[in-house]
């Protein structure tokens, strides 16, 4: 019996990491190209009109402590990238009216707020944060879930090497 008990105790776990793993990690393939978009105005905006530039895009919510709280170090690290051709945007999903309260209490100078019209969990996105970094391009160079201090030298030397 207590062979049983076990053998099913480790099944269960296994099961329940798989789950999890599968839901939190970074999504796969996700075509940034055919994202729905739009303004915190509400009209259509596509990320095709960012041609050329180093992408980075960050997945985000309001209610997330984490994403608020990394917010002022990627608009630092937007303003040290902006020369060299980088273009900073955090999507959510969540209704206009709070995106744009959202976005007058954080008061980012150099991150573009965009509004996703899928739900993120259509995208596979159910980390937050999840952002990435793409090239001219249009390639994934790199991806990161949870918070990161993006404006440390180190970091922005990452950002600026992957990207090229």
């Amino acid at each position: 019996m207590k062979k049983v008990f076990t053998g099913a105790l480790i099944i269960a776990s296994l099961l329940v990491a798989a789950y999890l793993y599968q839901k939190y990690r970074i999504a796969p393939g996700i075509q940034f190209e055919t994202l729905e978009l739009t303004g915190l105005n509400g009209q259509p905006v596509n990320l095709k009109n960012y041609k050329d530039k180093k992408l980075f895009i960050n997945f985000f919510a309001t209610w997330c402590g984490s994403c608020l709280a990394e917010f002022p170090a990627l608009d630092k690290a937007a303003e040290i990238l902006m020369p060299d051709n980088f273009v900073f945007i955090s999507i959510s999903d969540e209704p206009l009216p709070l995106l744009n309260r959202a976005s007058a209490r954080l008061a980012l100078q150099h991150i573009t707020i965009l509004h996703s019209v899928k739900k993120l969990k259509q995208q596979q996105i159910f980390t937050y944060p999840t952002s990435y970094l793409l090239n001219v391009k249009g390639n994934v160079v790199f991806k990161k879930t949870e918070e990161a201090d993006w404006d440390t030298p180190e970091m922005i030397q990452t950002l600026k090497e992957r990207a090229d």
